[in-house]
């Protein structure tokens, strides 16, 4: 208040001063440089103090030369009230550095007056102080740091400071809540600045005989508690540490600062004892050291410490000691050895002393006399395996540190090296080579990998590692290694660039690009062009930039080779262009360029459209204009990208089209700076801008309306969502609103001019009428992104307040809204209620509230609305405890909680009236009053659901049962009914009553939890600055926290629990980071509560009953701050483990929750959340031996939550999966890294594994003994990734067990020990162990069990499989392996018994197939040959004995010959692959077709055409045979999957099928109308059908073709399933355009109508929910607009589907338009809606139920479609006068709908007309239903004027139209003007020219 009450003195002052006559214009300077500083002190938003500051301080820099001339008396008060205001910003640098500039320019011309009220409020700070406050600290240090005059004051009052600081930091010390608190941090950080301001003062103290050094002394004696762990605040420790140094740095002889050192390392090291630093003498008789006091005086030390001080030569050491090497160097290892939780600590030091030595080598060398780490040295080594055994550590930011390390070790090696002159430096050589035998998968790597880089060089990088560019292109399909992949491959372009240009000096960019090509062009290329569209994003993103920039000539090398026409080209064309445009600025638009732009733009794919987009909108210069050609394509492509499904599609088509707004603003306002500079030749100035200004300015216009007329309700979220983003971008982009929430992206200074400029155009009207009215209806929206994008937007841009009766009318529709019983309709009430709040003025408010008129003037908004809500609240309650079935379905309450949550913590006014004097106590009373409220509300729902209302509602202590809660709330709707209670069949389906109780107790216990959490979140932090007390009572506080333990406790409802649980946490952390003892002890309260009923007796269940449980304890050590320690954290944990591993009674109750499972559930609740992060890996090996016994539990509840708690904890500690495959070599890290982690670890689980061994042994009576917790063992070893250490690794004590459990008798161990060896042997060792593995198998007729023979092959395949997946054995090595299992070949024969072991044989050597040898191929074929002849149906008697296994043997056998068939190709073996098909067992076809259906199309075509001809051939046969339908389903789904490329229907395959295709279709036709086959397989029959009418040699049996239509539309409809529709769509995909060009080319009746009903059901389909129901339709529409050129079908670029659905209206019209269906289906897509019975169910305002009606389909817009078709059905109506059936259909059309048109016409401007501004209205702004209505009635009315003027001017009439079309259309727009003034009539044109569809899908 000092700084208000000086600015006003001040202002009074000036204004008093300004009289006179020469210092009015300074005066009126100074005035306004005090109105900002009072803008600067009023604001709460820190962006809008920063401006008011900055434009202050430009005022005074202008004004301060004249402020020298006034007298000292003149300028004292404007002096006094800038240091005021500097003195109330100490906790803000960047203002107090803005005030401290003012405050120098102040003293430039009065410096003694200024430095003398400087020393007055410097004095003021510390006298009669013993103890200064934070507050004052905070001001001294700001000052000693920021202020010059500040610090000189302080140099000349060190003593008495000091003085001050040494008492407070004692007291502080003595104090727990203070040391651990911002006081302590403070205090410290007071030291550390005097230390490092006032060296040379603070060394006559230290290090010379002087007087008065006690103050100093104790100062220094107290950092020493500080920083042996007096104080738990880690960051004081850290600061106090660097205090310690900064005085050590004061020494001025650096042997005396060492000394001091090493007494401070002794002093940690024997204890307390007396300390001698320099000349002062310290006693510390009491010390608690933790373990972290060593880490912390070496951090110290190394942040700042004097280098002189760290190297010079100690005398008590050996000769050639310093203080980096022999002091520092063994603390720094035992700390990074340690396994404490300080580990981001620990890899920081490591990293520090490495720098200190790289930045003190020369001194070093001086006393050392040789190098510090010399080759082999042991120094050298530990090095350098700390940083490899570290590298992936998943500590925070460790890598940093050690990428830091491994930078200063090699330059420190370099250094070395060039200064004794070492040519041979092989450590290079072994970095490299470590690096190559790493797994490419490893991220870790790839750093090293750039950093020895420049000093191998790329030349003998690249000849050793010739796998790089394929391990740059893995890394590029996967999205965690593509930074690192993308700095490899720039540093090395770097490098060779740099060398390839000193080699030869001239040479040109085409030779460099030449050079470049042949090391990466075919890696660039094919990851540009890949059809992985995520491969293809990331190398565009982060290869082909720096390609471009330093290779330019590329440009030429890479466009010829995307030159092809599929999508994966298109796409790499794109990007390439735009990469090039982004580097030189520039990029022609014309000829084929443009072309195949347009292409893209209409491409199906979205990252294609999106790149284009791109393209047309980036621009290196924002002030560059968007040409014409640019502005037609963005007006082209908008209106067609409006509903996209995609969400990342909205945000990046959002970002786009911003930037060129951006281009458009910045252009615009260039052209008018040029012009307003060039006043001299105003004429030519004033034409050229205009020229220039009007396409920007008319595409701005274009842009709002296209967006604000898609913001109805009857568009589909997607567009709305879209469109309000279209709208944000325009807002955010061209108004000059300044938005403080905004760090960038504020409206330019001039960007007034360039608004007055438009506006005089009669454009940019952002915030009209009918702009606030179409937010205003998306503000009702069923969706909260729409409701809040909406209300975001209207409060930050739109006018203050709203008109009134708007808001008068919107503030009534709100209460009704947030009373509905549905969920979305109070939500959206809620969001009303916010918005009005915001946008209301005095007027408004007396208008709202006409029983308080004198209240709302008086008291602030928020508090006046926040009362009314709340007496709504308290009526709604008063309801539901009177009648709660009554008020659940007409007054629920959590409507209204949601609507104060909203007002209360969403509106930032809210929070700044709370703090002021004369509102305080009304606030206090009413939040105190929301909180009881609340609590009885809370208390009543769970008695509610309890049967239980009244005083005894909190005896039960356990939730209810959800039989409890139906039976409960079945007797209260009895009771509610006032029928007796009576004994009932349970129904499955709940009443509507039920659910309405359900709903409003759920969803209102959630809203309670959210408003009480956000309100303690929101008020505790509002305390007045004079001390720690809160706004509101201790109880009210304990009051919510009642309630919170209540929902947690008693509540099922996942949804109320999590809701309650984010308010919970809310409250737990404003609690415990508030000063206040007792709130702080309330959590810690509620956590030993927890922990005590957790252990207690109970006689009922908790966890399984209250999902909240767990999270009780979650949110409470979450909210502790997670940059000191965790108390609670640790208590909790310890606490629940020890519990855990209590031994079970032993006559536990199976009903009940035992302590021991709780536990379990509650730690795996720990582990999951992300909120605690790497706090909890400290106690991951304690948990992990937990759950291995709990494993073995003889409870199922402790062996069932041990297994959840081992999902979690194995999530956490392998981190989170970046792959959806699970077993994918990306994710994990390696056992070096893991065990290095958790060194214990390994030893638990070897001894798991070794007692799992022991325990297997032989089964004893028949049974045998199972270890738990071997598979979970297993799964975690598997889940690692190998790694690149030799057989020495810490993982390989694991082999051995591994290898042994082969043998083990259960199959899923086997299995699971398969893949556990995988990460367990090193890759170095792989060939090694497979040779062994391939030796140990038994030779025929050798004694080895089953078991173990299994094992051991399945072990073998699953290293083959990974090396095979990453290359990582040599062919030498496969072909070793190759041979030894070639020894083995009688495991595949007869003489082998088990099919199981010969099936794994077979897969192994499906593997090594390309080392074997020739004969040993040839017997292998032979075998697997002649034991699929043996299940032919004449040989089946060989083989009657049915084995375990046997089907997978010869699925097993039919996958290798098809493999071996597709890689060779060879006749026979091709030939033997049909003759199975035909012939073979049911299985095995089975087998063929899945194999088939599996593959990839294209791999292998001779096979592929082979088989399709077979299956073609076979197709009438297995039809007729009737065979199974499972069989049926698939031998389809392969011949379609076969046909369905154009390529493949040959002349053969119509002649495969001459005379049998229509009897195939008329026997599929039958089985699909008759005999409901299921619909996979009347999908997979229509398919066929389809492909048959295309393969039949243009099958002409029209009967045939109208079923099939007819079977088509049935699947079509919207009611049917999705699987139907997918089916029509891939119908129509495979036929529909031949059938169509058939129509075309024969001019056939019944073909013409076949077509048109196909057509139409493509419009249907491009508007189906399902996007893949879409996408094949669109690829329908493709080939249909494709039937006008001349090119091959399969050449056709397949377009988006709003683009197909205008390419087929085109169609229609050019080609169908005299079809008589053809406007009988068009006139089918204006829905038939009665806009009177509509308005009349409005007006009539029933109960609603609590659920809405689903729509068939939520993705059509009927109102959208209308406006779409209108312009064609316009034209369609054109060409009435050239065709006497379509007159005569209009004229049927007329009579039937023309007098309901009139009719309802006459009613919509009735309705509209009655009053101004209606709650009606506003409800009716945000029905769907009144603007689909509305908008088909406005199209139909349009489309009657039309026809009427077309049959007028034919001499024709409809009698039942009494009207001419003049006056038709007269009425019509004074209908459209009525609408428009409420929002409801749609003004933007939907019209496509028919020209510009065609270029879009030309063959690329």
């Amino acid at each position: 208040m000092g700084a208000a009450r000086e600015a006003q003195a001040c202002l009074a002052f000036y204004r008093g001063l300004g009289r006179r006559e020469p210092l009015q214009g300074l005066c009126r300077a100074v005035l306004a440089f005090l109105e900002k500083l009072g803008q600067f002190a009023g604001s709460s938003v820190k962006r809008c103090k920063d401006k008011n500051l900055e434009e202050a301080l430009l005022l005074f820099q202008e004004m301060s030369k004249g402020l020298w001339e006034l007298d000292d008396a003149d300028v004292l008060p404007l002096v006094r009230c800038v240091l005021a205001f500097q003195m109330e910003t100490t906790n803000s640098s960047s203002s107090f550095h803005k005030l401290e500039q003012m405050v120098k320019k102040l003293s430039e011309g009065k410096e003694s007056l200024v430095a003398e009220e400087v020393n007055k409020l410097m004095s003021s700070l510390t006298e009669c102080k013993q103890v200064l406050s934070p507050g004052d600290l905070q001001t001294v240090g700001m000052f000693i740091e920021e202020s010059s005059l500040g610090r000189h004051h302080w140099k000349l009052s060190l003593a008495p400071l000091l003085l001050r600081v040494a008492a407070t930091l004692n007291s502080v010390l003595q104090d727990s809540t203070a040391r651990s608190g911002d006081w302590g941090y403070i205090t410290v950080k007071t030291c550390l600045q005097l230390f490092q301001a006032m060296p040379k003062e603070l060394s006559r103290l230290v290090w010379s005989k002087a007087e008065n050094t006690e103050i100093l002394q104790n100062i220094l004696g107290s950092l020493l508690q500080v920083v042996m762990g007096k104080t738990a605040n880690k960051d004081a420790r850290l600061l106090a540490s660097t205090a310690l140094s900064m005085l050590v740095n004061s020494a001025a002889e650096p042997e005396r600062g060492a000394r001091a050192v090493l007494t401070l390392f002794q002093l940690v090291d024997q204890g307390p004892g007396e300390l001698r630093f320099g000349e002062l003498k310290v006693e510390t008789s009491v010390l608690s050291p933790d373990g972290l006091e060593k880490l912390v005086l070496t951090r110290g030390l190394l942040t700042c410490c004097k280098k002189e001080i760290l190297s010079c030569r100690l005398d008590s050491f050996s000769p050639q000691a310093c203080l980096l090497l022999d002091v520092l160097f063994p603390v720094v290892w035992a700390v990074s050895e340690e396994r404490k939780d300080y580990h981001y600590y620990r890899f920081q030091v490591f990293s520090l002393w490495l720098q200190r030595i790289r930045e003190s080598l020369p001194e070093l060398w001086e006393v050392k006399e040789s190098r510090v780490l010399a080759e082999n040295s042991e120094l050298l080594h530990r090095l350098s395996q700390f940083i490899w055994n570290n590298a992936e550590s998943p500590v925070e930011g460790a890598s940093e540190f050690i990428h830091s390390s491994f930078q200063c070790l090699l330059e420190i090696h370099h250094l070395e090296c060039h200064h004794f002159e070492a040519l041979e430096r092989p450590l290079y050589e072994q970095f490299l080579q470590r690096i190559i035998t790493m797994p490419w998968q490893v991220k870790a790597r790839y750093f090293p990998l750039c950093t020895i880089l420049p000093y191998m060089g790329t030349d003998k990088v690249l000849d050793n590692y010739r796998d790089l560019p394929q391990h740059l292109l893995n890394c590029l399909a996967t999205n965690h290694l593509c930074p690192a992949a993308s700095d490899v491959y720039k540093t090395i372009l770097q490098q060779q660039r740099k060398d390839w240009i000193e080699r030869e000096e001239h040479a040109t960019e085409e030779e460099l690009a030449q050079k470049w090509a042949w090391h990466w062009l075919p890696l660039l290329a094919s990851a540009l062009t890949s059809p992985v569209s995520f491969l293809q994003s990331n190398a565009s993103n982060y290869l082909l930039g720096w390609t471009l920039r330093l290779f330019p000539a590329s440009y030429t090398l890479l466009a010829e080779r995307c030159g092809g026409g599929d999508s994966a080209h298109l796409r790499a064309w794109v990007v390439l262009l735009n990469s090039r445009k982004i580097i030189t600025g520039t990029l022609p638009l014309e000829g084929e360029t443009l072309e195949r732009l347009s292409c893209c733009l209409h491409s199906r794919e979205e990252n294609i459209r999106l790149a284009a987009l791109g393209l047309l909108c980036c621009s290196p210069r924002t002030n560059q204009a968007l040409s014409e050609v640019e502005i037609h394509l963005l007006k082209e492509f908008l209106p067609l990208n409006l509903n996209c499904d995609s969400s990342s599609f909205r945000q990046l088509l959002q970002a786009a089209v911003k930037k060129a707004l951006v281009r458009l603003r910045d252009s615009s306002l260039s052209q008018l700076r040029s012009k307003m500079q060039n006043k001299a030749a105003e004429r030519s100035a004033s034409t050229d801008p205009e020229r220039a200004l009007a396409p920007a300015i008319d595409f701005v216009e274009w842009l709002l309306q296209l967006s604000i007329s898609f913001l109805t309700p009857g568009s589909n979220y997607q567009r709305k969502k879209t469109s309000l983003l279209l709208l944000a971008a325009v807002l955010e982009t061209c108004t000059d609103t300044w938005r403080p929430d905004r760090k960038k992206g504020q409206p330019p200074q001039n960007m007034a001019a360039l608004l007055s400029w438009a506006r005089q155009r009669g454009c940019w009207d952002f915030f009209s009428r009918s702009n606030s009215l179409a937010l205003l209806s998306c503000l009702q929206d069923s969706t909260n992104e729409v409701r809040e994008l909406a209300s975001e937007l209207l409060v930050c841009y739109f006018p203050p307040a709203l008109p009134e009766p708007i808001a008068v009318a919107l503030f009534e529709h709100a209460q009704e809204a947030v009373s509905s019983p549905r969920v979305q309709e109070a939500e959206a009430g809620a969001v009303l209620m916010k918005t009005i709040l915001q946008k209301s003025d005095g007027s408004t408010l007396k208008r709202i509230f006409p029983e308080g008129k004198e209240a709302s003037t008086l008291q602030p908004r928020g508090l006046h609305f926040a009362q009314y809500l709340l007496g709504m609240l308290q009526t709604h309650y008063t309801m539901a405890c009177q009648d709660l079935l009554q008020a659940v379905s007409t007054n629920p309450m959590h409507g209204v909680m949601a609507a104060l949550r909203k007002c209360l913590l969403e509106v930032p006014e809210g929070a700044v009236s709370m703090l002021k004097g004369e509102h305080v106590q009304s606030w206090q009373e009413l939040l105190s009053s929301l909180v009881t409220l609340l609590g009885d509300i809370s208390t009543f729902l769970l008695g509610v659901l309890q049967s239980r209302q009244g005083p005894k509602a909190n005896q039960q202590g356990a939730a209810p049962s959800y039989a409890d809660m139906g039976n409960a709330i079945g007797s209260l709707i009895m009771l509610g009914k006032g029928l007796e209670q009576q004994d009932r069949e349970d129904s499955v389906l709940l009443s509507e009553e039920h659910n309405l109780i359900l709903t409003c107790c759920w969803v209102s216990v959630k809203e309670i939890g959210l408003l009480l959490g956000g309100l303690v979140e929101k008020i505790l932090p509002l305390a007045p600055p004079t001390g720690p007390e809160p706004l509101l009572p201790l109880t009210t506080f304990k009051m919510a926290a009642k309630v919170f333990q209540e929902v947690l406790l008693k509540c099922r409802h996942w949804g109320a629990v999590e809701g309650c649980s984010v308010g919970f946490t809310k409250f737990c952390t404003a609690l415990l980071n508030h000063p206040h003892a007792e709130l702080q002890a309330m959590p810690r309260t509620m956590l030993a509560q927890g922990l005590e009923l957790l252990s207690g007796p109970r006689s009922s269940s908790i966890t399984r009953r209250a999902a909240g449980f767990p999270v009780l304890f979650l949110c409470i050590v979450v909210g502790e701050d997670s940059a000191r320690s965790r108390p609670l954290l640790a208590h909790c944990i310890q606490t629940l483990l020890a519990l855990a591993n209590t031994p079970l009674p032993q006559n536990w109750d199976q009903t009940l929750d035992l302590p021991q499972v709780s536990a379990l559930h509650v730690l795996q609740t720990l582990v999951r959340d992300s909120g605690l992060g790497m706090a909890l890996l400290q106690y991951v090996t304690p948990m992990m031996a937990l759950l291995l016994k709990a494993l073995g539990s003889s409870s199922w509840a402790m062996r069932n939550a041990a297994i959840q708690l081992f999902s979690g904890l194995t999530a956490r500690v392998l981190g989170p999966k970046r792959s959806r495959d699970d077993g994918c070599a990306q994710d994990g890290v390696s056992p070096q890294a893991f065990f290095s982690r958790y060194p214990q670890l390994r030893e638990i689980l070897l001894a798991e594994l070794h007692s799992a061994l022991e325990t297997a042994g032989q089964p004893a009576g028949g049974r045998f003994h199972l270890c738990p917790s071997l598979h979970a063992i297993l799964a975690l070893l598997a889940k690692l990734q190998p790694g690149a250490d030799g057989l020495s690794s810490v993982s390989t004590c694991f082999l051995e067990p591994l290898l042994q459990l082969a043998g083990n008798p259960i199959y899923a161990v086997r299995v699971m020990a398969a893949k556990a060896l995988v990460p367990v042997v090193p890759t170095a060792g792989y060939r090694s162990i497979l040779l062994r593995l391939a030796g140990d198998l038994a030779e025929q007729g050798g004694v080895l069990s089953h078991n173990t023979l299994h094992g051991r092959l399945l072990q073998i395949r699953a290293l083959l499989a990974y090396a095979a997946d990453t290359n990582c054995l040599s062919a030498d090595a496969m072909r070793s392996v190759a041979r030894q299992m070639e020894g083995q070949f009688w495991l595949v024969t007869p003489a082998q018994q088990c099919p199981l072991i010969r099936s794994a044989y077979l897969q192994v050597i499906s593997l090594l197939v390309g080392s074997c040898t020739q004969g040993f191929a040839k017997r292998l074929r032979e075998v697997v040959s002649s034991e699929l002849d043996s299940l032919r149906p004449g040989q089946k008697a060989r083989s009657t004995k049915l084995q375990v296994g046997s089907a997978v043997f010869h699925q097993g056998i039919t996958h290798f010959l098809c493999n071996e068939a597709a890689s060779q190709a060879g006749a026979e073996k091709v030939g033997g692959i049909c003759l199975l098909l035909q012939e073979a067992d049911v299985d095995i076809q089975t087998a063929i077709l899945t194999w088939v259906i599996e593959r990839d199309e294209g791999r292998c075509k001779d096979l592929e055409k082979i088989l399709q001809l077979t299956l073609l051939e076979n197709l009438k046969s297995v039809l007729q045979g009737r065979r199974d339908k499972e069989f049926l389903k698939l031998y389809l789904e392969a011949l379609v999957h076969l046909c369905s490329n154009p390529s493949s229907q040959s002349q053969a395959v119509s002649h495969k099928l001459l005379g049998s295709a229509a009897a195939c279709v008329e026997v599929l036709l039958s089985m699909v109308e008759t005999d409901s086959p299921g619909p996979e397989l009347l999908f997979q029959s229509l398919c066929a059908i389809s492909l048959l009418f295309v393969l039949g040699s243009k099958l002409q049996d029209y009967p045939l073709l109208e079923r099939w239509c007819m079977m088509l539309e049935r699947c079509s409809r919207s009611i049917s399933s999705e699987m139907l529709r997918l089916a029509a769509a891939r119908s129509l995909k495979l036929a529909g355009a031949d059938v169509i060009q058939r129509a075309l080319e024969a001019s056939c009746p019944s073909l013409l109508s076949v077509a048109v009903r196909l057509m139409d059901m493509g419009i249907y389909l491009l508007q189906d929910e399902d996007q893949e129901v879409r996408r094949e339709a669109s690829v329908f529409a493709s080939l249909v607009q494709h039937l006008s050129g001349a090119q091959p079908r399969d050449s056709c670029v397949f377009i988006q589907g709003n683009k197909g659905l205008v390419c087929l209206l085109h169609l229609l019209l050019e080609k169908f338009w005299h079809c008589q269906e053809t406007l009988h289906s068009l006139l089918q897509h204006l829905p038939t809606l009665d806009l009177s019975n509509i308005l009349t169910e409005l007006e009539a305002n029933k109960a609603v139920s609590l659920y809405k009606e689903d729509e068939p389909n939520v993705f059509a817009e009927p109102a959208v479609l209308s406006r779409l078709l209108l312009p064609f059905l316009l034209r369609l109506l054109d060409r009435v006068p050239a065709s006497t059936q379509l007159c005569e259909l209009t004229q049927c059309w007329l009579k039937a709908t023309g007098p309901s048109i009139l009719h309802n016409l006459q009613r919509c401007k009735h309705w509209w007309s009655r009053d101004a501004v209606a709650p009606l209205h506003m409800k009716a702004l945000g029905c769907a239903k009144v603007h689909t209505a509305v908008t088909v009635l406005l199209v139909k009315a349009r489309l009657l004027a039309h026809a009427l003027d077309v049959l007028e001017r034919t001499h024709l009439g409809v009698s039942e139209i009494h009207c001419t079309s003049q006056e038709l259309r007269s009425e019509l727009v004074l209908v459209e003007e009525l609408l428009a003034q409420h929002g409801m009539a749609p003004t933007f044109s939907l019209d496509y020219e028919i020209a510009d569809t065609r270029s879009s899908v030309r063959a690329v």
